[in-house]
């Protein structure tokens, strides 16, 4: 018994067309070329969640080194259904505290080719920064930092060096 690979990460956003133009400016590319809805029974039984109906759309980073079905994909969600009350104008972002983080997923980690542009990026596309950026001091030779999307969630990114 063993896991074969990566299938994707899921995040459920807010505003999943400004989430879907912020990955695809750090390169990603949206696989069908545009969201689908998900509904009806098999979505239902899988979440528990009767009349539930997701948007959804996957993203992923293309490696032609790699058979596409070992590619990394993003899985971008939201609820479109009669529960979902969002406001377009009211988008909260938790504030992240390490030492407050005790359980669940921390971070999406994404190796990067040039830190100082992505975060750049991230800021100037309504995200902010957790941490500076460091030099890892064991493993592989790289720069990381710590960065929050337009919704919040936070992305570790590290530029590998040469």
């Amino acid at each position: 018994m063993k896991v074969l690979a990566n299938r994707h990460v899921g995040i459920l956003v807010d505003d999943i067309n400004t989430m879907i133009s912020f990955y695809m400016g750090l390169g990603m590319v949206l696989k069908g070329n545009k969201s689908m809805i998900e509904k009806g029974q098999f979505i239902e039984n899988l979440l528990d969640s009767p009349g539930i109906e997701l948007e959804t759309a996957k993203l992923t980073i293309e490696n032609k080194e790699l058979p596409e079905k070992y590619w990394f994909v993003l899985e971008l969600m939201t609820l479109n259904h009669m529960y979902n009350n969002f406001d377009k104008n009211i988008i909260s972002k938790v504030p992240f505290v390490f030492c407050d983080t005790k359980k669940g997923v921390l971070d999406i980690a994404f190796t990067v080719d040039d830190i100082e542009a992505i975060s750049d990026y991230v800021i100037s596309n309504g995200g902010d920064f957790v941490g500076s950026i460091v030099q890892a001091s064991v493993g592989f030779p790289a720069v990381h930092r710590y960065v929050r999307d337009p919704e919040g969630n936070i992305l570790h990114i590290a530029e590998n060096l040469k």
